[in-house]
């Protein structure tokens, strides 16, 4: 239920931001950090597995409570005990970083509560979500900059597309329970244009890093493989926009977003 890559990766996501923000990370804020992306993520996916309980026994009945190998009040608590260790790292890094980790928790739950039914809002706050880890990471090393914001809105907008095309996946669950996502009211077609839009204007944003003397010449080699998948992608899922595909794409777009990553992650070093 914690989706244990999910987590581990939130953690390294965490740890990745203070990398951009300070080329000095020292080990106990690395530490703080990982833990506190790891834990709030975990908590965020089991509550999430509590509140898609009846669109999960359509779409993927498999997951431990459709299955009925766990109760939904055995995973509430389990994810409150996830929450609560969460927020203890955030407060040992400071003020910043524990309102910071508070916000994110509250978006996870209003979007599992109440928002994921109303279609993009609920995509942006899921994408917010993606690229809060590395602000949170700025503020963890006291040390945000304009790289590390540049990065966490190329993050949302690859995380936004993203989260469109794996609506044409899930439509059939959706439609069944009135989740208004992009793919379930407009079609597949649609959803695919719109998430490939997305992923364009992320390659064109791509290049303000280099224009603005943020980065190094070494950020170029890492980020042309990242705008090249994405560009790909986007032509893939517009010329076939089906669930099959869209299912296909969504694992690529993973990739591309870790090329991504490491663009910056060299280049500011």
């Amino acid at each position: 239920m914690m989706r244990l890559p999910n987590c581990l990766m939130m953690g390294f996501a965490v740890i990745i931001g203070e990398l951009i923000a300070s080329q000095i990370v020292p080990a106990q804020a690395a530490f703080y950090g990982f833990m506190t992306g790891f834990f709030l993520l975990a908590a965020s996916m089991v509550l999430n597995d509590c509140f898609d309980r009846e669109i999960d026994a359509i779409n993927q009945p498999e997951r431990p409570i459709p299955a009925g190998v766990i109760k939904t009040s055995e995973a509430i608590s389990f994810a409150i005990i996830l929450a609560c260790v969460g927020m203890l790292f955030a407060a040992y890094t400071g003020v910043w970083t524990l309102l910071i980790a508070i916000a994110s928790m509250v978006l996870s739950l209003t979007y599992n509560a109440k928002i994921k039914k109303l279609g993009l809002l609920g995509n942006a706050i899921v994408s917010g979500n993606v690229a809060i880890p590395f602000i949170y990471g700025g503020f963890v090393v006291r040390s945000p900059t304009w790289s590390l914001a540049i990065f966490a809105l190329l993050a949302f907008l690859s995380s936004m597309g993203r989260e469109i095309i794996k609506g044409i996946v899930d439509v059939s669950g959706d439609k069944a329970k009135g989740v208004k996502s992009v793919a379930a009211t407009k079609g597949d077609a649609h959803a695919a244009k719109a998430g490939a839009a997305l992923f364009f204007a992320a390659v064109a944003l791509s290049g303000l890093p280099i224009l603005l003397g943020l980065v190094s010449y070494l950020y170029i080699p890492l980020v042309a493989i990242c705008d090249i998948g994405f560009m790909l992608t986007a032509y893939s899922v517009i010329t076939n926009p089906s669930p099959r595909n869209a299912e296909r794409n969504k694992r690529f777009v993973l990739a591309w977003m870790t090329f991504g990553l490491l663009a910056f992650v060299i280049g500011t070093l």
